[in-house]
């Protein structure tokens, strides 16, 4: 029995993804789709529906590339000379694995034809099965950093350029990029998430009728899958011919400039950089004017076209049904009172609104309690309440410009890097840099072996002849920082380092998709303040409600945060790395001595080949600053003095010489 897709007329529930990915179709330039939900909820079972709705494609025949007869200037370099044979092909669905390696992706030597003709090939990847098709990421976020670079390429200039084993080509590559994924996972880069058109967000349907036909249908399907599939023909057939005519009317839908301009100043509104949602809204509302048999855009179609492309784009903002018509209403109004004001200009000399009372906001409206609201502040033994009593009055003690990649430096034992943009892969993950003789990981370097061979002047490979390659990828740290909040941090000056430092690092963290916690000790224990996420920037609130003063147990706070990245060591390829924010005096501990035991916790740091820093917060002659810096000798780290940390090749010099000594 032929494999079949689950009909896309017979999905329950999603329809923002059914209509993204239906608008898609129509309209490519959109720029596709990026779909976040909870695992579970329908999101691949919708992309991988939407193949059998899709058009077929006028092709050049045999080309690997599916070039467009009909636009030979986007043609790759066979198309574009010669007679050329047209055939139709069925536009697909294209997966990209998130394991797939770069010359998978990208291209490759054809080794076939180097065995048996002696000639170098290039093997298209599947960049060129993408071309004019459908490009599907599922989990798009866990995507490593050197195929978002090869898909950012592909995106921003529609061309795929191929550079390998003595082969470099270009060929077109022109994709509806659809990317899935579980934002509690981590985040996607930003640089992505910028070029794709339409970003909705999907739930779990709580409707109980339709939670019921769900499972019912889910039934249907798998008990009788070509009968369920012929039940859902017809309606499959109407909506693929209405995608066809909307497609053909597309050309001739018009949006006029006043919808333009609602456009325009919702996006300025919204504070989106750059001009790619603008484009991208105009696009939408035109393809969905089309979709319903318009020839002109009407603003229902526009504000249907927000919801999809600013969705959920937008941190701390959602562009829902309400909000939506809340911002065009206002910028409506914003429209016509300038008009009112240039109209008026030639007659009174008067500034626009003269005598008029303020208008009150509206509800929910931006800067509404921006001068204060009443009963939110913190109380004043919160960490943000106490560092914004420092702000704007001593710039010294402002966050510091910190340079977060150097504190982290991590290396192994083999002075090997563990922790960068460029680490050198222990698997066949990553990108394919060099090759060398072989060390056993299996991962041949074919291009290699055969030049290696052919250098005898025969195809004869010998065991002599074999290398393996060496990859390079992107090494990604799960960074537990364990914070003193204990009474002798409750200070202005020592509150505002720490919440700075903290939102430091959480926006280091988010920018590189490290993973990173915060583990607070006070009182009699340590607690989790951040649980271990690569999400930390929706946790700020967090940084500015905790709360400060007790004792100091400092042990319990190491030990707190060891837990958490031996948890990771364990399930993840993250680095770990413990930073330790304190003015290094405990006080507290399970039994009689406080101090030594802080530093014995730190030595199963070095035990377990865990990197940590200690940045000490004491400048006084209290004894902190030596018990930091014994702290740091214990657990094999580097130590940074508060003030040097601008420049973290100032830690001190002993604590770097034993750090040599160790790796």
């Amino acid at each position: 029995m032929k494999n079949l897709i689950f009909p896309f007329t017979a999905i329950v529930g999603q329809e923002r993804v059914k209509k993204a990915l239906i608008l898609n179709a129509i309209n490519p330039r959109i720029g596709g789709v990026l779909i976040k939900g909870d695992k579970g909820t329908g999101k691949t079972t919708a992309v991988r529906a939407l193949a059998d709705l899709l058009p077929s494609l006028r092709t050049v025949k045999g080309c690997p590339f599916n070039c467009d007869p009909d636009e030979p200037e986007e043609a790759c370099e066979v198309c574009r000379s010669g007679d050329l044979e047209v055939e139709y092909r069925k536009m697909r669905v294209v997966e990209l694995p998130l394991g797939a390696t770069e010359d998978r992706v990208v291209g490759s030597l054809d080794i076939g034809k180097a065995l048996t003709e002696g000639i170098k090939a290039l093997e298209p990847g599947i960049l060129a099965e993408a071309n004019r098709n459908i490009l599907y990421v599922d989990e798009i976020n866990l995507l490593d950093d050197h195929l978002v670079d090869v898909l950012l390429d592909a995106a921003a200039y529609g061309v795929n350029t191929v550079e390998r084993e003595g082969i470099s080509l270009q060929h077109p590559s022109r994709f509806i990029l659809v990317g899935t994924m579980n934002p509690a996972e981590g985040e996607l880069r930003p640089q992505l998430s910028d070029r794709i058109g339409i970003h909705i967000n999907v739930g779990t349907v709580t409707d109980i009728r339709q939670r019921i036909l769900i499972m019912k249908r889910r039934d249907e399907f798998e008990d009788d899958p070509e009968g369920f599939v012929e039940r859902f023909a017809e309606s499959q057939r109407e909506l693929r011919e209405r995608i066809m005519e909307a497609r053909k009317l597309l050309p001739a839908v018009t949006i006029d400039d006043d919808l333009l301009e609602l456009i325009a100043r919702v996006c300025v509104d919204a504070g989106v950089d750059g001009h790619r949602s603008d484009i991208a809204i105009v696009r939408t509302s035109k393809a969905i004017a089309a979709f319903n048999g318009r020839r002109r855009v009407r603003e229902e179609d526009v504000e249907d076209a927000i919801i999809l492309v600013l969705g959920e784009r937008i941190p701390g903002r959602t562009y829902n049904r309400e909000n939506t018509r809340r911002e065009m209403q206002r910028a409506r109004e914003e429209m016509e009172r300038e008009r009112e004001s240039e109209s008026e200009s030639g007659d009174s000399g008067s500034g626009p609104g003269e005598g008029e009372e303020d208008e009150t906001p509206a509800e929910g409206s931006p800067g509404e309690g921006s001068s204060g609201d009443s009963g939110a502040s913190p109380s004043a033994s919160s960490l943000g309440a106490l560092a914004a009593d420092v702000e704007g009055r001593e710039p010294e003690t402002q966050d510091m410009d910190v340079d977060i990649k150097r504190l982290l430096r991590i290396r192994g034992k083999k002075k090997e890097r563990l922790y960068g943009s460029r680490v050198e892969s222990k698997t066949i993950k990553g990108r394919y840099v060099k090759s060398r003789f072989p060390r056993g990981s299996g991962d041949v370097a074919v291009d290699a072996t055969l030049r290696a061979a052919a250098s005898r002047g025969e195809l004869k490979i010998e065991p002599g002849d074999i290398r393996e390659k060496i990859r390079k990828h992107g090494a990604r740290a799960s960074i537990v920082l364990v914070v003193d909040i204990s009474g002798s941090m409750f200070s202005e000056k020592k509150a505002a380092r720490v919440k700075g430092l903290i939102e430091r690092f959480i926006e280091d963290a988010q920018r590189h998709k490290d993973r990173i916690s915060v583990v607070g000790f006070r009182g009699r224990d340590a607690k989790v303040i951040i649980p271990s996420t690569a999400r930390a920037s929706s946790f700020r609130d967090t940084v500015d409600s905790i709360r400060v003063g007790g004792t100091t147990p400092m042990a319990q706070g190491i030990k707190r945060g060891l837990e958490i990245l031996r948890e990771e060591k364990r399930h993840s390829e993250y680095v770990p790395f413990m930073v330790i924010l304190s003015d290094g005096m405990p006080n507290v501990g399970v039994e009689r001595n406080p101090k030594r035991e802080a530093v014995e916790a730190a030595a199963r740091l070095r035990e377990e080949d865990i990197p940590s820093a200690v940045i000490n917060f004491e400048q006084g002659s209290r004894g902190g600053r030596d018990l930091n810096m014994e702290i740091a000798l214990a657990s094999g780290g580097s130590y940074y003095d508060l003030h040097d940390l601008e420049d973290p090749s100032m830690a001190v010099p002993r604590i770097m010489e034993h750090e040599r000594e160790m790796f």
